[in-house]
């Protein structure tokens, strides 16, 4: 893939906040000694920057470990960091945000995603300047939908992560929206503000990658196409879409922002069109053969329904004590509870380390020999709008709406039987399914917050103080920025 080529093009850390130069940004990349004018001068340029952009997102600060399988999912209590004292990640297990190591991780996720915005903001700003026919074929509209789908996601990560429940209170302040890199200081938003801001992004993703985007192509439906090999045309720029904000995964994101929302119509609307688009064979569920395959070549990502993910070369050494030897190893808590079916083909993603009887998750553990899904980190994946569908469709269609989960739960070769005899306890089946599908994706956090649930670990439930779910903003933030932590006021 072409960005191989363009590693050193990895953008620098030109903070939102700051007032760093468009010029200065570019003196951090030692290897391409060019000037702002030179790198935004070619189509190529523009690309180079967007696939540095994607390159940004799979640090170990963000989603290369503490936004997917790192802290997001200690605060999800998959694993028995709780128990370990001696572990980075202890305190955050406890929901001790004020421990210096803990600090750490949550202000480098603030900075680290705020960087990759400020990045994201230099390209629609250089793109503005240009007219789309100045571009190869589509890539103008290709550009600029990307970079503001991904500015979207970036800024919902942030909100979810760091603001109280939007359904719950949708006037409090949440975080600052960067839609510019030239303005110094951004005003803290309302919550509610904040999701108007993303959706118009999203609004206007979809409206330039509609029709023209590689994923409506008849030979996407072939899953090598997904992340694999280019389109027949050669055109690399416009290949592999599975790991770029393509039309499908604005489309999902849209599913989940609204679902997020409570906004059950417009979630159910969007999930729907991207399972059409399973359905016409764009995205297909993994079949039971990749589950119990050698462990080598096994698909331990389930890498053919993901929408959307990120090629991260590092994330294998991100994921510390791989071989659960280490005092910071992810041993997973009760594995044989998240999957209680004898023939869940999912039981073949986790299993003992290499040197010992811990039990760990293989999504992106260094196997013997593995040369499956090398990097692979998953950002959307189908089996979320299958959950969306159902939990939206429940008080229209209770029928449709199981037929949702028991088609996932076929697809993952478990049992079938779902519970109806009340919403909550359709809701308590689908977060269950939810957890063993998301283990390692950083997204159960989100969503035991959104659906105001208690955490279970070990026989317990834990009930959150709104303290406990949003995680604290950096105490210079607070002070220079003068930004407003309402959570504090519960």
């Amino acid at each position: 893939m072409k960005r191989n080529k363009i590693a050193s093009l990895l953008l620098g850390a030109c903070l939102t906040f700051s007032a760093t130069s468009c010029n200065d940004w570019l003196d951090v990349i030692p290897q391409a000694q060019v000037s702002g004018d030179k790198i935004f001068s070619t189509t190529d340029g523009y690309e180079s920057v967007l696939y540095g952009i994607y390159i940004s997102m799979t640090e170990a600060n963000t989603y290369g470990c503490n936004l997917t399988f790192g802290l997001m999912d200690v605060l999800a209590q998959y694993y028995t960091t709780y128990t370990n004292k001696s572990h980075l990640l202890y305190e955050a297990s406890l929901y001790n945000y004020e421990n210096g190591n803990v600090r750490d991780v949550i202000d480098n996720i603030w900075l680290g995603n705020y960087n990759t915005i400020a990045n994201c903001n230099i390209l629609l700003e250089k793109l503005a300047e240009r007219q789309p026919e100045e571009f190869t074929d589509n890539h103008y509209a290709l550009i600029k939908g990307e970079a503001l789908a991904l500015r979207a996601y970036l800024h919902f990560d942030l909100l979810r992560g760091f603001a109280l429940n939007y359904k719950e209170y949708p006037d409090a302040m949440g975080i600052p929206y960067a839609e510019s890199f030239k303005q110094r200081i951004h005003p803290q938003l309302k919550t509610k503000e904040i999701l108007g801001k993303i959706l118009a992004d999203l609004e206007t993703a979809r409206g330039l990658l509609k029709d023209i985007d590689p994923v409506f192509y008849d030979n996407f439906k072939d899953p090598i196409y997904h992340f694999v090999q280019p389109q027949d045309n050669n055109d690399t720029f416009a290949s592999y879409r599975a790991y770029r904000m393509n039309y499908f995964a604005v489309t999902a994101l849209m599913a989940r922002i609204y679902y997020y929302m409570g906004n059950n119509e417009l979630a159910l609307q969007y999930a729907k069109e991207v399972i059409a688009a399973a359905d016409e064979g764009r995205f297909t569920f993994t079949k039971e053969s990749d589950f119990t395959v050698e462990l080598s070549k096994r698909d331990v990502v389930m890498q053919n329904e993901l929408i959307f993910a990120l090629e991260g070369l590092d994330v294998k050494s991100n994921f510390y004590g791989y071989d659960a030897s280490s005092q910071n190893s992810l041993i997973l808590l009760n594995p044989n509870e998240l999957y209680p079916d004898a023939d869940d083909f999912r039981k073949n993603l986790i299993g003992e380390s290499t040197n010992n009887n811990k039990t760990i998750s293989y999504k992106y553990a260094k196997t013997s020999n593995s040369t499956s899904n090398s990097g692979i980190i998953p950002m959307i994946r189908l089996t979320e709008m299958y959950f969306i569908a159902a939990d939206c469709s429940y008080e229209s269609n209770k029928d449709e709406a199981v037929e949702y989960l028991k088609k996932v739960r076929k697809m993952r070769g478990a049992s079938q039987t779902v519970k109806t005899d009340s919403y909550e306890a359709f809701v308590k089946d689908l977060t269950t399914e939810a957890k063993r599908e998301f283990l390692g994706e950083g997204q159960m956090f989100y969503w035991y917050k959104s659906h105001n649930l208690a955490i279970p670990r070990n026989g317990q439930d834990l009930q959150l103080t709104q303290q406990q779910r949003c995680l604290p903003m950096s105490a210079n933030e607070v002070e220079f920025g003068n930004r407003i932590e309402d959570y504090l006021k519960y």
